[in-house]
């Protein structure tokens, strides 16, 4: 494998006085090209070279340091800043999650000391440097990203730069009334119904790279299909809270001309 081959390379973020770099060694038997530095010699690998994948090790730096890493990385020009970035964490609330998706971290690692879960994790990452429709099927430990940029630049370079934020416009409205739809189905127990608004809402969140809303509304179709109206209701706090998280980081994002559109 040439070492150029940004498909295969990935920067993995830790501090060499504590454990925080035991994955390089995994990574480099399966085949990866590693490079595994410290949060400044990694800022400024960031900038120089194309990686697949990005894995920070919370173990072995703060979440502060995590949060400002991924928001200098996230800040750095394209191609460069639009890199999957993966926290390797045992433990983490959801609190400390809002504030790394809220900077533009994509997701979660839960098992990093399992080999199979690493692997199986990166190599999911990984295929989001080919594949825009990545993440469409949920992984075990891995949490999906609120957004899938690379879906968002594949419309982008099919709608225009300038078409594009009044089409996201469009799907945060759609979202919301979506959203209501889908809440008074549920609440008249009608889950059929609630079946069909949550298909609606996941094909329209697919197609705008809305992941972890895709992932959380596709359950919830199966569950209506089932005429599960006790699992619907379960499920529909966290359809809410990533339709507003969804929309909230569109709007930050674009915010030119999506930040007027209704939150739910």
């Amino acid at each position: 494998m040439n070492p150029s081959d940004a498909r295969r390379r990935i920067l993995l973020i830790g501090d060499r006085r504590t454990d925080g770099l035991p994955d390089a060694a995994t990574l480099t038997q399966a085949g990866y090209v590693v490079d595994a530095l410290d949060a400044l010699e990694a800022l400024a690998a960031a900038a120089q070279h194309p990686y697949a994948l990005i894995l920070m090790a919370l173990g072995a730096a703060d979440l502060d340091g995590v949060i400002e890493a991924t928001w200098r990385i996230r800040r750095l020009p394209y191609p460069r800043g639009d890199v999957p970035i993966l926290v390797l964490t045992g433990t983490l609330g959801e609190t400390d999650r809002e504030r790394c998706r809220a900077v533009g971290m994509d997701g979660f690692l839960t098992s990093p000391g399992e080999r199979e879960a690493l692997l199986e994790a990166v190599a999911h990452w990984v295929e989001a440097a080919d594949d825009p429709t990545w993440g469409l099927d949920a992984r075990p430990g891995v949490t999906p990203p609120l957004l899938n940029r690379r879906t968002l630049a594949q419309l982008e370079d099919d709608l225009g730069a300038e078409l594009l934020p009044e089409v996201l416009s469009t799907f945060l409205t759609e979202a919301a009334r979506r959203l209501g739809l889908l809440e008074a189905r549920v609440g008249a127990g009608d889950a059929f119904g609630a079946a069909d608004e949550a298909h609606a809402l996941k094909g329209s969140a697919g197609t705008f790279g809305a992941m972890a809303l895709r992932q959380a509304v596709d359950e919830m179709e199966r569950s209506g299909r089932g005429g599960d109206v006790a699992r619907l209701t379960a499920l529909l706090p966290e359809v809410r809270r990533l339709v507003t998280a969804t929309c909230a980081l569109l709007a930050a994002e674009y915010s030119s001309v999506v930040a007027d559109a209704p939150h739910p």
